[in-house]
């Protein structure tokens, strides 16, 4: 690890402007901020439904995703900080689940207490990790669906968002189907294997 990279981890806090910098860079240290300090607060968020169909680290994850996708499209104004921004994401994502499910959220007015664990923001790395031991094929359509080639372009991408199936079969030559059906096997293995994984339980017990 360089110098320069070990002072971005060792720093103590981030401007609202390195952040933001950071997701627009694809820098790891910016990710790995979001975790370290926003996780906890989305968890509780999520918690506060009192729903036990709802995900936090799903939860967390799509409204990261979507997130940083619209950052990099330059959606985000800045009117409010980076954490108010992802927090009325995956609130958004928490009643449009609970509304397809036909549920009525209950909002608690106490918050159950989490500690924060400074082992949070290792989460990335340990998902890169392991996304690393996947075979090829999975690790190419996954890269693909997430805007994680380098072969991809703003021609082939405008607007910076998840690489749809069809595009994705074409580049790979094969069916949009079978586009679909790797993804989604690929994927699962994917969660499986972090969420069976030793680091993942030692971070979110």
């Amino acid at each position: 690890m360089s110098q320069t990279i070990r002072n971005k981890y060792n720093k103590v806090a981030y401007s609202e402007k390195d952040l933001i910098t950071g997701i627009i860079q694809n820098q790891d240290w910016a990710i790995r901020e979001i975790y370290k300090t926003q996780y906890v607060v989305i968890k509780k968020m999520v918690y506060t439904f009192r729903n036990t169909t709802l995900e936090p680290n799903d939860i967390f994850q799509e409204g990261l995703t979507r997130a940083i996708l619209n950052i990099r499209k330059g959606k985000f104004n800045q009117h409010s900080t980076f954490s108010t921004y992802l927090n009325g994401i995956c609130k958004n994502i928490c009643l449009k689940q609970l509304h397809q499910q036909k549920n009525i959220p209950v909002i608690e007015e106490q918050t159950p207490d989490f500690q924060e664990e400074d082992l949070y923001y290792e989460m990335l790395s340990l998902i890169n990790h392991i996304k690393a031991h996947l075979n090829t094929n999975c690790r190419e359509i996954i890269d693909l669906r997430f805007n994680q080639d380098d072969k991809q372009t703003d021609k082939l991408n405008p607007k910076n968002k998840l690489t749809g199936f069809e595009e994705i079969a074409e580049r790979l030559n094969i069916t949009t189907d079978n586009a679909r059906q790797r993804f989604k096997r690929c994927l699962e293995q994917l969660r499986k294997m972090v969420f069976e994984h030793p680091e993942y339980k030692t971070l979110f017990d």
